[in-house]
């Protein structure tokens, strides 16, 4: 038996079918108007040709119909997808690309989604895992995938795509344990992480990226860093940047090495625009607490001060009048064999006045070995306060405990830190008497 259908019924079924998607329902209904074109240009083509039209209805009409069944429906499934984020803020031009509707506090944010901002738009953004991404002025961010797998990390999967404009995140848990299924991508260049608050600035030509903490890995898009893959891209284009550069950022162009900036003192705000003060504060020695929340590495540190108490399931790993360094409890299982050389993931610098009054200081250039073999360790880093710029180096043995012990005729600072329990991150505070204001500061890394 042979069923007729006319194309004016098909097209009245879809119109109709559209009319329940709400705010969706006019993109759908405009996207319908363009398919019905579609088919009248096809009949019309038809005629012309001499083809029949029973022919054209069974090959023209249903297809289209098919067709546009399909993607009419696209942006609803877009629309209709589990949400993964919420919208913790919004002020000014703040909107979704695909249909304008305004961006305000409490919405719901799905994968696929674009936020776009104008001249005075701001959007703070909290995802399922407690990533934090703020989406500043003149702005647009899509979220391509987001997947958190809480009792599967491997199955994360986090994509970003900042087109145009000036984002900062802040990587939530699927980010900080699956760091290659982590990515943030520009027109130009791809950006992965090593646990990180970061900002960027995209435009069609070049890309800049600097860290506030933690460490990112950023390559130029080439043959061997394709933008729909996940992590960061190794290869002789790629550089990392680690939190410890303070005043310091990567410039990428196409097809070019990044190139490492400076940022002159208060202009952090020129480049990356200004944060809204509703942005989580970044995480400085100022303002940090003892209690703070432990690295993955079971490392955690703050302000020392002479009523500061050990937090439940630490111990002492490290202190000096400035800063207090804590390790999770536990054996220490130090690796036998092999020399590692660890990765800085965090540092900060402080300059100490006679009366006690401490500066903002930045350390740059540092780096950490360690020979299991015969357990014993090298490190140095540059110190940084106004004019002065000092190495400081420090060697010595690492015990059984998994503490340095430095070898003071080797050493020209004071350190005082660690290995966590499994060997595979380390830290220490340091300490240096100047004339003038003495150094002090803290340096965190991770194999």
């Amino acid at each position: 038996m042979r069923i007729k259908v006319k194309s004016s019924v098909l097209f009245g079924f879809l119109q109709r079918f559209v009319r329940g998607f709400g705010r969706h329902s006019a993109v759908l209904a405009q996207s319908l108007s363009g398919f019905r074109s579609i088919s009248v240009s096809a009949r019309t083509c038809a005629r012309q040709q001499g083809v029949s039209q029973r022919k054209m209805k069974s090959s023209v009409v249903l297809r289209n119909f098919f067709a546009a069944a399909v993607l009419l429906l696209s942006p609803w499934m877009v629309a209709a997808a589990e949400p993964v984020g919420k919208v913790l803020f919004a002020i000014g031009d703040a909107r979704l690309a695909a249909d304008g509707t305004r961006i305000k506090k409490d919405d719901t944010i799905a994968a696929g989604q674009v936020v776009v901002t104008g001249s005075n738009g701001h959007v703070h953004l909290r995802f399922v895992d407690d990533a934090f991404v703020s989406v500043r002025p003149n702005s647009r961010l899509q979220v391509e995938q987001y997947v958190y797998d809480e009792r599967e990390p491997k199955n994360n999967r986090v994509r970003f795509s900042l087109s145009q404009g000036v984002a900062r995140l802040i990587t939530g848990k699927a980010g900080q344990s699956a760091k290659d299924n982590f990515r943030l991508n520009t027109p130009v260049a791809a950006i992965g992480i090593r646990g990180t608050d970061f900002l960027v600035q995209a435009q069609d030509a070049v890309t800049r990226v600097a860290v506030q903490q933690g460490a990112i890995l950023v390559a130029p898009f080439s043959e061997n860093c394709a933008r729909d893959a996940l992590g960061p891209c190794g290869g002789g284009l790629s550089s990392q940047l680690t939190g410890s550069l303070t005043g310091r950022y990567l410039e990428i162009a196409p097809d070019s090495k990044p190139v490492l900036q400076t940022l002159a003192p208060g202009k952090t705000k020129d480049v990356f625009g200004f944060p809204r003060p509703e942005e989580p504060k970044v995480n400085t020695p100022e303002g940090r607490a003892v209690s703070a929340d432990a690295s993955a590495g079971g490392l955690v540190w703050g302000r020392w001060s002479d009523h500061a108490a050990v937090p439940a399931g630490y111990e002492l790993l490290g202190k000096n009048e400035a800063l207090v360094l804590y390790r999770a409890e536990g054996a220490v299982a130090l690796p036998q064999s092999g020399t590692v050389n660890f990765m800085p993931v965090e540092a900060v610098g402080m300059s100490r006045g006679s009366d006690g009054t401490l500066k903002s200081a930045y350390v740059t250039s540092p780096t950490l070995s360690v020979n299991f073999n015969n357990q014993t360790y090298d490190t140095a880093f540059t110190w940084n306060s106004g004019d002065r710029s000092m190495r400081m180096r420090s060697s010595g043995s690492v015990s059984d405990a998994g503490r340095f012990v430095a070898n003071h005729g080797a050493s020209n600072v004071v350190i005082s830190g660690g290995l966590n329990n499994a060997g595979d991150e380390a830290a220490y505070v340091f300490m240096r008497r100047l004339v003038g204001d003495d150094a002090y500061g803290l340096i965190r890394f991770q194999k």
